[in-house]
């Protein structure tokens, strides 16, 4: 018994073929949709395999088909991902004669997210256009009559084309080297000439060459080249230069002649968004942000760019274009939720609006992007904090510590919550890993020695602060604070020494003035004292407690009129402070005098309140 008498008689051989050529292009189609995974690779491959699964069942089974169920499945079967096969077919070819390389049929899609990608790189580097010109171009314009000579350029030529094809751009250099001394009338070679010494960094030199090449076209070199209808580099061989030239310009730090090129270029080739946004840069370089930000508008004119965007909000952001940064950023992560440094500006858009909703949103997708940033962490405990949610910040601060130990911040955080709580031992704990940390942070020193005041242990606030100004020598808020401390534990001859110091940090702030001068009160420089009041009441006139200190200083210099004076002026903006004219020592001496007596007069019960404390 043959293999032919166990096919039944009724079975459909051309479908059975049919089926054969589906499973093929079903294999194809699968790895297709995997290398190119989009939705209309997906539907297809859908189709495919449904096409397969119907075909094969319909075989195995010997059902007879009908003639509109094989057309349904050889179009699903095998013309719709034939066409596929095709346009696959010739994107191949057309990509091995641009590159002059071996390309795949299925060219895998890379997927556009920027989770890695960073700011300050993409700033540094400009965007490129053209590169090397191919040999089959330079050899139709050489105009060398011995054919042993051209066949040995060519020969040259498509030797030192593998070299760049494999990135040895120094060898290549090399080469052309030599060959733009040979053949120094075609500029052709000489742009390569100058496009490799580009790629080696020889910067000086590319410029040299560009100015060459562009010296031998002079006016005529697209007329020429249209006449010989030679292919784009030719026809755009002028623009290509300055293009380059430009180029060079900015890596030597020439922006302004850089900037002269690329706008040569927009001459010649209108709308050329590489142009536009290397001149961006350009004027980013020399802090030009206005003329910069128009410069992407134009590029983001002609394709969508999430790079160019995001420097277009960067932009905004620094020329505190709030409403359009926000409006950028969010159609940034719109179209590529993975743009890690966009939601990171988002973020401190977010925190500098104070819409810690939406920034806590921003973090939490940080953290899942970066999941080892400490700054993403921290952040999203700032942001949680405001909203209420303090066990989940506590989380964070203390995940950001662990992932950097040194996280002075972090640990501030943390002391902050634990001093808000009453939780002052912890608070001191991480206050000391914050000072131990990455930052000496002022605010750190404040909040301890604030905690050890607090806790009556003043001389170690004092320890506390001394260190603070030795880390921060132009704080005046560190130097102002010690000197009270000091006072506190009556050191004043230090302490007006410390205020000496911060009134040449800060000269307007009546409240250094205030204490300055009672610290000269308790050494008996009375005179001292009167010149600091004073100059406190040049700035705020109105200061009660100043007018107040006056009146007490004027009083202990036996200066009866200037005493009443001022404690009238004083009781004029503060009633209340009759009560500690009363109580003061300093006043002894004019408890009985009629005058003093008529103006700190208070009503029944406050009297009897005074006395009281006097008694005391």
């Amino acid at each position: 018994m043959t293999l032919f008498e166990n096919i039944p008689a009724n079975y459909n051989i051309s479908l059975s073929f049919i089926v054969l050529l589906i499973a093929c292009l079903t294999v194809y189609m699968s790895i297709r949709c995997f290398r190119r995974l989009n939705g209309v690779s997906v539907i297809v491959f859908a189709f495919q395999l449904c096409a397969l699964t119907i075909g094969f069942l319909t075989v195995v089974n010997h059902v007879l088909s009908i003639p509109l169920y094989e057309v349904i499945i050889i179009t699903f079967g095998i013309i719709l991902p034939g066409t596929f096969l095709i346009s696959d077919y010739i994107g191949m070819k057309k990509r091995i004669k641009k590159s002059l390389a071996d390309a795949p049929l299925i060219e895998k899609m890379e997927r556009l997210s920027h989770k890695s990608w960073k700011y300050d790189e993409y700033i540094e580097e400009l965007d490129e256009w053209k590169s090397e010109i191919k040999p089959n171009i330079i050899s139709e314009t050489l105009e060398l009559e011995d054919k042993h000579i051209k066949t040995n350029v060519n020969k040259q030529l498509k030797s030192v084309q593998k070299l760049i094809d494999s990135g040895e751009f120094k060898q290549a250099l090399e080469t052309y080297t030599i060959l733009s001394d040979l053949l120094s009338n075609n500029p052709y070679i000489i742009y390569n000439t100058a496009w490799l010494c580009y790629k080696n960094e020889l910067y000086g030199d590319a410029i040299q060459n560009y100015k060459k090449a562009l010296y031998l076209l002079g006016d005529e070199p697209l007329t020429k080249l249209k006449k010989n209808k030679g292919g784009e580099e030719e026809v755009l061989l002028c623009p290509m230069l300055h293009f380059g030239y430009g180029l060079c310009f900015y890596r030597i730090k020439k922006y302004i002649l850089a900037i002269e090129q690329f706008e040569l270029v927009k001459k010649d080739i209108e709308g050329l968004r590489e142009a536009d946004i290397n001149i961006a840069k350009c004027y980013i370089a020399i802090d030009d942000l206005s003329e910069a930000q128009s410069h992407i508008r134009e590029a983001l004119k002609f394709k969508e760019d999430n790079k160019l965007r995001y420097l277009l909000a960067r932009l905004c952001f620094e020329n505190k274009e709030e409403m359009e940064c926000k409006y950028q950023l969010e159609t940034i992560v719109e179209n590529d939720s993975e743009f890690t440094e966009a939601w990171s500006l988002l973020g401190e858009l977010y925190r500098k609006r104070g819409d810690w909703a939406n920034a806590l949103v921003a973090y939490k997708k940080l953290t899942q992007l970066a999941p080892q940033d400490s700054d993403a962490y921290y952040h999203l405990g700032i942001a949680q904090r405001h909203e209420g949610k303090t066990e989940e910040a506590i989380s964070n601060f203390r995940f950001a510590t662990e992932l950097r130990p040194d996280f002075s911040k972090a640990y501030y955080s943390l002391a902050s919550i634990n001093d808000a709580e009453g939780k002052t031992d912890d608070a001191i704990e991480c206050l000391e890993k914050s000072l131990q940390g990455d930052e000496r942070l002022e605010m750190a020193y404040n909040l301890l020695a604030e905690i050890y005041i607090s806790t009556d242990r003043t001389n170690e606030a004092i320890r506390v602060y001394e260190e603070a100004v030795r880390e921060h020598p132009k704080s005046y808020l560190v130097h102002f604070n010690l000197g009270v401390s000091l006072m506190m534990m009556k050191r004043y001859e230090e302490a007006v020494r410390v205020y000496k110091r911060a009134n040449k940090l800060t000269d307007d702030d009546p409240a250094l003035y205030y204490n300055w001068a009672s610290a000269a009160i308790s050494l008996k420089n009375y005179s001292e004292a009167v010149r600091l009041y004073k100059e406190g009441l040049k700035l705020k006139s109105d200061d009660d407690e100043i007018l107040f200190g006056l009146a007490r200083v004027s009083a202990l210099s036996g200066d009866v009129d200037a005493t009443i004076g001022f404690l009238i002026q004083a009781f004029e903006i503060n009633p209340d402070l009759r009560l500690r004219a009363k109580a003061s020592t300093d006043f002894s001496a004019f408890r009985t005098h009629p005058e003093f007596m008529e103006i700190t007069k208070l009503p029944i019960k406050k009297e009897n309140n005074a006395l009281e404390i006097h008694n005391k």
